[in-house]
Order: structure tokens, then sequence, then C-alpha cells
């Protein structure tokens, strides 16, 4: 029925100091099945039928209180509309479609063919940080949205030193465990250390480390968790960092997930909780926000930019997609990345059906962007069953910016709208979330 539904019959309500101890305290009766949320069937692929409860334990209900339950006056909750961004996009109505192209890739040179453009130019605005959306409009009064790395506080650049260029990194701002996994020509255009001129100035930075996701959730107080969120947030008013690439709430599905020390727990509950307090604790500072991340079903490391997560529609929506449904609706995080692994045979940030379960049910009306796609091909394991995701299809499924961004991306969207696989009205909507994001960090023009 695509539907979430009390069927009627008797529900026994349990009371006790802990599970294993709780007893039969009264009987619930529902005369009728109620549907409690429509729905709709969005997702195929899954060959196999979910694990069913054995069911429990036996339950005596002799003496007990039996309580009708009358829900004739409550209401079915259905899916809502997925319209366009709450924004004021006028400033996009002298936009040409190739313009529009340029706003839904990162930022790079347009000018340029070289490993750069391979990468992404990254962040030009504040040193170290990740990435930003396009500058090449700040001129028409659309600015970029910088954005820095988590999880456990702000990633940027220790040291760097300024001449008459600009500012330029010394070091890496990327871990010796994420370089040491890249190809050659990647990890030596990655941490190759510029050489500091005579009399430049060397400035150094840092940022507090807060505990690792996991960590937080076992503490079991949401008040710390926005805490940790309220010191991330006055850092990047301190650097001029408009989102933070974290929390991460994918499930501890098994332990030896390479990145479960940034997600929180196995439980969807405990993760969306925990995520939604950490946006509220970041988005109490005007000008700043979240990206919830990697939607969704990104549960290994093992081939991470082409693995097939093969999930059951039910499994989906209870397990690995409900933190973020939680998270959206308690704390309207102002960004979500989308995950490497394709879901069912299509990548995530493909994905037409995980936009509408975002947008429909969820509600969520911010920005959506991939993970660091870098270098095309190069980064999949060799004889990959599958590429790398398209810029065109990335753009026609509804995600606002395909990350880092180069050459090969724009192009990619060019000739997409040549062939069809996506339109210049789908690029604007997806420009106007981008709009919708600058004018809640104060950066409309």
């Amino acid at each position: 029925m695509a539907a979430y539904i009390l069927e009627k019959g008797e529900y026994i309500v349990l009371a006790g100091a802990d599970s294993r101890n709780a007893e039969p305290a009264a009987v619930l009766r529902l005369n009728e099945d109620f549907i409690v949320r429509r729905s709709a069937r969005l997702f195929e692929g899954a060959d196999f039928d979910d694990l069913r409860s054995p069911g429990i334990r036996d339950f005596s209900t002799v003496g007990l209180p039996v309580l009708d339950l009358d829900l004739s006056e409550c209401e079915t909750m259905l899916p809502g509309e997925w319209g366009a961004a709450k924004a004021d996009d006028s400033l996009l109505d002298g936009f040409t479609a190739e313009e529009l192209a340029y706003l839904n890739v990162g930022n790079f040179d347009p000018s340029k063919m070289s490993i750069a453009t391979v990468i992404g130019d990254s962040a030009q605005s504040v040193v170290g940080a990740a990435g930003e959306s396009t500058v090449l409009f700040k001129d028409r009064g659309i600015d970029s949205i910088i954005m820095s790395d988590g999880p456990a506080g702000i990633r940027i650049a220790r040291r760097y030193f300024e001449d008459e260029k600009g500012a330029h990194v010394l070091g890496s701002a990327i871990p010796e465990s994420m370089t040491e996994m890249l190809p050659n020509v990647l990890r030596n255009a990655l941490t190759r250390e510029a050489k500091v001129k005579k009399g430049a100035r060397v400035i150094e930075q840092y940022c507090t480390a807060i505990p690792i996701a996991t960590a937080i959730a076992q503490s079991w107080n949401t008040d710390f968790a926005e805490m940790c969120g309220d010191i991330v947030g006055s850092e990047m008013d301190i650097f001029g960092i408009d989102l933070w690439l974290a929390p991460a709430l994918n499930i501890h599905r098994n332990i030896l997930c390479g990145r479960n020390f940034e997600y929180f727990s196995e439980d969807p509950l405990i993760s969306g909780k925990f995520a939604a307090a950490l946006t509220r604790g970041v988005q109490k500072h005007p000008g700043r926000g979240v990206t919830i991340k990697h939607f969704a079903a990104n549960n290994q490391e093992t081939n991470r930019y082409a693995s097939n997560s093969i999930v059951s529609e039910r499994a989906l929506r209870e397990i690995y997609l409900k933190g973020f449904g939680k998270c959206v609706r308690e704390s309207d995080p102002m960004a979500l990345m989308t995950s490497y692994n394709l879901l069912n045979g299509v990548h995530t940030s493909e994905s037409r059906a995980l936009t509408e379960i975002l947008r429909s049910e969820y509600g969520f009306d911010g920005l959506i962007m991939t993970d660091w796609v870098i270098g095309g091909d190069l980064l999949l394991a060799k004889g990959s069953k599958y590429g790398t995701p398209d810029a065109a299809r990335v753009a026609a499924a509804g995600c606002s910016l395909f990350m880092p961004g180069n050459k090969g991306d724009y192009a990619q969207i060019i000739k997409g709208l040549k062939n069809g696989t996506v339109s210049a009205q789908q690029l604007r909507e997806n420009a106007g979330r981008i709009m919708h994001v600058l004018q809640r960090i104060g950066k409309e023009a």
C-alpha cells in the first residue's frame, strides 16, 4: 500500500525498568486498520524479501485493563508538494542556460585546463576550505557559498602564506589517511607544497576539535551535542565559512566501515536526534549552516566510489533514511550531501526518488550537493562495474551542485542540455535552491 499502517488488533503495553524485565500492564485494542502516513513506492531493485520478526514471547493478558483506541478524529499524513525553492530568484531572469550550468557546478576557472580543473579549484576565499560554489557571477549579485569539511570540528589549512598572488597552503588540508589512497597524480597535486617566497608572512590558524560523532551520541546528551555545534558555528563566524560539511549520520551497519567514527549509531532515532542537535547548535549563528550527509545507505569504504547498496524500500525508510527525515524535520539543515555509492543500481546523486522523498515527504527546502567527485574515473577500482555520476543526470535529479566542480562536469551538463537529459528549467530550479541558501546565510544581493 506504500503507507505506514496501524493494523487492527490488540497491542500489549509492557512496563518495567528495562526491556528484559518488562511485564504486561495493559492492552490497547484497535478495531480497524488506520493509515498513519501515505507515501509512494519510489525505490526498485531489491531482489529479496525483508526479514520478518518471528514474533515476541507469549504474554498472558488475563485481568489486564483493555483500552479501546478511537482514531476517528486522527488524520492521515500525506506527502507535500515538491515546489520551487522559497527564494527570490529574480536575479536569474537574465541568465542563459549555459550560465545556469555554471551555477550547477562548483567553483573552477573555465579559462584553464590543468590538474586544478580536474580536482576542482577548491575554495579560494578561505585557505584550506573544501570548496565553494562558482565565483563567476559575483558582479551580478550572486556570491559564492564557502564550505569547510568536518567532521570533528572545522578542517582548514593549518599554515599558509600570502603574497601578491593571494594565499597559498603549506602542506595539505587533507589527512594523510585519505591522500595515501589516491592515485599518484592526484596525491602529488593535493599534497604539493608551495615554496614560501622571501619576506612572505607565514600564518597559522587552528580550530577546536570536538568529539567524533560516535562519542557525542554515547553521551546521550543532546544539549552537549548542541553545545559542540555552537563551538563550530562560532569558529565559522571567525573564519567566514558558510556551510560545514557535517554532520554525517549514516547507520553503523558493520563494525568494519571506515567512516563509522563520524556516524552516530546503529539506531536511526539516535542518529537523527543528535544530528538535529548539532545542526541547531551551528545554525543558531546567523549565516552559518550544516550539510547533513551521506544520503544514503553509505555503509562501507571498500570500492567507496562505485559500490552498489541493494536495499528494500521498507528497510530504507525504516532504517537508512529515517534519521535524515528526523533531522530535517527537527532542525531544518541548510544543505545535504549525497553519497558516493549507488542505491539499487542508481548513483544516489542521480536518484530522483531520493530527491522526491526529501522534498515531498521530509519537507527539505535546502541545497542538495554531491560528495566530492574528483577526477572522473581516476578514483574507481580497476574493473569497476559502475562509472562515476554524470553531471547532467545529477542536475536532472534535482541536485543543485556538482562538487568540487571542473570543466568536464560543466561540459557534461551542456551535453545534457543538447540531448535532453536535463532542461534549462531544471537548472534554474536547482540554481533557485542556491539562491535560497544565499539568502539564508545573508549573502543575497
